[in-house]
């Protein structure tokens, strides 16, 4: 059963503002009016809201890999080409959310202390609106620079209002980070897990920290989190992303709570229609390529001797009984296994059926309408949605405990003076889960390694880990390396991948889609929306 109860049925029972067009949807539905702030009860619901806001595009934050190098979807195109501008949906509503937080956060921490609480229920209410103004604070930091700040609730007379710099958005942020550490609990009863902690203002802190090169601090508050004794490194990997794998999960340190089978309370999402049901989200041949053999060796590295790209089409074609017990064409046997967990390749089981629980197979060749590059996206996929559009419970990831250690050894190296040994731990926690397995740094690269080479290995690590977490494009973003990384779609053919031996298995690697150049001129940072610009007369 799902945790945080914060939507469902409280919400049929709130006193509602009714909608407007607001540029800052001021007026939000589904949030008490602060004239009912009588009750611990009307505050929760309050706090409950500012959740619902967090929740409320459930593109978020998942649909960003897919405007990068690890995959792409039609919808997304003029932001995987970036010829985006100020009136692009994906923008105006990342904007539109955010500022929602704020708001309900603002209004919470505006009437808090009229209410009647006890000295435990005030600290968490008031330390989860901090929490969440700074996580929408630093997302609008993040993606735009600098912008309003608004502290208060506040209405249509007050809309315009000046830019701040980016720099002091992120003190406000770095601030309330650090008040709501010290407010919020380390944990929750199981009914309440999924709740804002002091490990996710600590772990968010250090993220923070880290985007906006400040090094030292940013080691140091993964170092806090550590400390607390509480996360560790999950032994599998591919349940920490299924709701199977929720109640015992100590590595998630904060994500996004829905639930299954709760499309009409708005609980459950739809990343299994998209990464199932439909074909359209289409995984980079580029991204495939990352996963090395379980030796540590590129697929492309000529020394790689466990690297065998012969075909068994016997095997692979129709009934493909082979496939069905398991087995995997040559060239994705002895593969990082959290490809596996992660994408799903041409040949592999990629369905199960209600009834009988057989497996169905991925066959490139149906989907070609569709899918470009013959793969398609095996995380967050709940098989045991059945084909059932809008029930989805997977809870999309914010930040785990893997991001810890690599977010630490990232700012030790870009710190410099670090210790190599230290630095390698950090690394081989994550490579080293009982479930992934991936050899040692030491084993595969060596030791006595440069900061260039190190700086490198936590880049591709974090890649492959973070997969489809919706974490690559602010990796891009935040080294700059947008150049590198804007590159034509590529895929196998998915017409020479058939299911009959008479029309045969060819994988041959094609460009799906060209990408405009990449205009570096254009910067990382994404425009104000037209509807803000329009609306505050201060911005220029």
């Amino acid at each position: 059963m799902k945790t945080i109860k914060y939507i469902l049925l409280s919400f049929m029972v709130c006193v509602l503002f009714s909608c407007t067009k607001d540029f800052l949807d001021r007026k939000p539905i589904d949030f008490l009016a602060p004239d009912n702030f009588k009750t611990e009860n009307d505050i929760k619901e309050a706090v409950n809201g500012i959740y619902r806001a967090y929740i409320s595009d459930k593109n978020e934050p998942i649909y960003t890999d897919f405007i990068v190098d690890n995959g792409y979807f039609p919808d997304y195109r003029d932001m995987w080409n970036r010829t985006y501008n100020n009136e692009t949906s994906y923008i105006v509503n990342k904007w539109t959310r955010d500022y929602k937080m704020i708001l309900r956060a603002n209004t919470v921490l505006a009437y808090i202390d009229n209410v009647k609480l006890s000295e435990t229920a005030y600290k968490q209410y008031k330390g989860e609106a901090t929490f969440l103004r700074a996580l929408a604070y630093f997302d609008l930091s993040f993606f735009f620079g600098g912008v309003p700040m608004r502290l208060k609730p506040e209405g249509l007379e007050e809309a315009s209002k000046a830019i701040t710099p980016k720099a002091e958005i992120v003190e406000l942020v770095l601030k309330d980070l650090e008040d709501a550490s010290e407010m919020l609990p380390k944990s929750y009863a199981a009914s309440e897990k999924g709740r804002a902690t002091k490990g996710a203002a600590l772990a968010i802190k250090a993220r923070v920290l880290l985007y906006n090169k400040r090094y030292e601090e940013a080691a140091a508050y993964c170092a806090k989190v550590k400390a607390l004794s509480y996360y560790k490194i999950m032994p599998e990997y591919k349940t920490m992303f299924l709701p199977e794998g929720e109640a015992d999960n100590l590595e998630t340190i904060f994500d996004m709570q829905f639930q299954t089978n709760a499309l009409p309370q708005g609980l459950s999402n739809s990343w299994y229609d998209r990464f199932y049901l439909f074909s359209g989200y289409q995984v980079s041949h580029d991204l495939y390529e990352q996963f090395y053999s379980t030796n540590g060796l590129s697929i492309n590295n000529t020394a790689n001797k466990l690297y065998d790209p012969s075909v068994r089409v016997s095997d692979l074609v129709s009934p493909s009984n082979y496939v069905k017990n398991g087995g995997y064409d040559n060239r994705f046997q002895n593969r990082d296994p959290r490809m596996h967990f992660s994408i799903v390749t041409p040949y592999t089981i990629d369905s199960y059926d209600k009834t009988t629980k057989a497996p169905g197979v991925f066959y490139p060749t149906d989907k070609k309408a569709a899918n470009l590059t013959s793969f398609r996206v095996r995380k967050y996929v709940d098989y045991t949605n059945y084909n059932v559009p809008g029930i989805s419970g997977v809870n999309p990831i914010i930040i785990r405990y893997a991001d810890i250690l690599l977010m630490e050894a990232e700012a030790l190296v870009e710190k410099g003076g670090y210790d190599e040994a230290y630095v390698f731990s950090l690394i081989n926690q994550v490579r080293q889960r009982a479930s992934v397995m991936m050899p040692k740094v030491e084993t595969a690269e060596g030791s006595g390694l440069s900061a260039q080479t190190l700086r490198d290995i936590i880049r591709h690590e974090r890649r492959v880990e973070f997969a489809f977490e919706g974490l690559r494009l602010n990796d891009i973003m935040r080294w700059e390396t947008g150049a590198e990384s804007h590159k034509d779609l590529k895929g196998f053919n998915p017409a020479k991948l058939t299911k009959f031996v008479s029309t045969g298995i060819v994988y041959e690697v094609t460009t799906a889609l060209q990408r405009t150049a990449f205009d570096a001129s254009k910067g990382y940072l994404w425009p104000i929306p037209k509807t803000e610009t329009d609306a505050n007369k201060l911005i220029k």
